[in-house]
């Protein structure tokens, strides 16, 4: 698939099952998944929405394919402003961040610099505090930090005051994570 056949596809509406097949595309050929990544910063939104559902699935069922691009997408991380990429770019980050992460995840996000490390903390607090952002990157914003405090303790004091505040009048989803993030937090040592 060329870079023009993927976004013509892209451009037009798509499903759940449409999004999982292009994934199956772009890993099962010579496409280059950093025009994906690229699409996910396209000047139309609908575009980037799409381009970043679609890297989702690729990183989710196909992460030996994903992990090529990772320094990449971490590169490139604070630049996403579209709150509905965020969403899809929080899901691949709280894989790579979770306790439980497959060993390749872990290795890759373990091995990028301190600084670079930082820079994630940093544009996922941005993320979480903006007042713009939707519940449910905030949640997955509040989730990846979480586990990214054994990295940076300094984070535990900040991200319980942030669930805090966010669950006085928060929703049903940011009341249900924000007591399953309060106990994982104060259960850690």
């Amino acid at each position: 698939m060329t870079k023009e056949e993927l976004l013509a596809e892209i451009s037009k509406t798509l499903n759940k099952v449409k999004a999982v097949n292009l994934a199956e595309i772009a890993v099962s050929t010579d496409f280059s998944l950093l025009q994906l990544l690229d699409f996910c910063y396209h000047r139309e939104k609908t575009i980037a929405f799409r381009a970043a559902w679609i890297l989702e699935f690729v990183e989710h069922r196909y992460p030996e394919r994903f992990l090529p691009i990772f320094s990449d997408f971490i590169s490139r991380l604070s630049e996403q402003q579209y709150d509905s990429c965020q969403r899809h770019f929080t899901k691949i980050l709280i894989g790579f961040t979770q306790p439980k992460a497959k060993e390749m995840r872990k290795y890759a996000f373990n091995d990028l610099t301190v600084m670079r490390q930082e820079k994630v903390v940093e544009t996922v607090f941005e993320w979480l505090i903006a007042p713009r952002t939707p519940i449910a990157v905030r949640v997955n914003c509040m989730e990846i930090l979480s586990y990214m405090i054994p990295f940076f303790p300094w984070i535990k004091e900040e991200l319980l005051a942030q669930i805090h505040f966010y669950m006085k009048d928060g929703t049903a989803a940011m009341q249900s994570r924000g007591k399953r993030l309060l106990r994982e937090i104060s259960n850690r040592r």
